[in-house]
């Protein structure tokens, strides 16, 4: 099945003929898949559910708003949950919707406390980083 696969490190997107489950993980080099929560043109986006977690990683951002960590591959689904080809959407209008980042690292402060350079992140998780941020130092 063709897919959209964006290469976060590289900074490519090409289309890819994904096999099965585990050819999507081996295309994103991580242990578990996790379903991104925004969609592009009703396409999923599926990520490194474990791609926060890393002492640094890469980025990119889709339409100048939203913040991925980590490889990614676009794909629909139809109404019983079956994986599709990307619908609504074609490789060109991706690749001018997607912004590559680059590398960002997490740092650790002087008592040992986790802290990540600033992105310009959508704005629920914002919350919830401003909110791990203001808690953490109170563990």
């Amino acid at each position: 099945m063709i897919t959209y696969f964006i290469d976060a490190k590289n900074q490519f997107i090409i289309d890819v003929d994904v096999r099965d489950y585990g050819h999507k993980k081996e295309l994103i080099k991580c242990r578990m898949l996790e379903l991104y929560p925004y969609q592009i043109n009703g396409n999923d986006i599926w990520v490194d559910e474990e791609g926060n977690l890393k002492d640094h990683n890469y980025y990119f951002q889709i339409d100048n708003d939203v913040v991925v960590s980590g490889n990614a591959v676009i794909m629909s689904c139809d109404d019983e949950g079956e994986t599709k080809p990307p619908k609504n959407l074609t490789l060109e209008e991706l690749k001018s919707r997607v912004n590559f980042i680059g590398k960002k690292e997490w740092k650790e402060n002087l008592d040992g406390r986790v802290w990540v350079l600033r992105l310009s992140w959508e704005i629920p998780f914002r919350r919830a980083t401003i909110w791990w941020q203001r808690n953490m130092w109170q563990m």
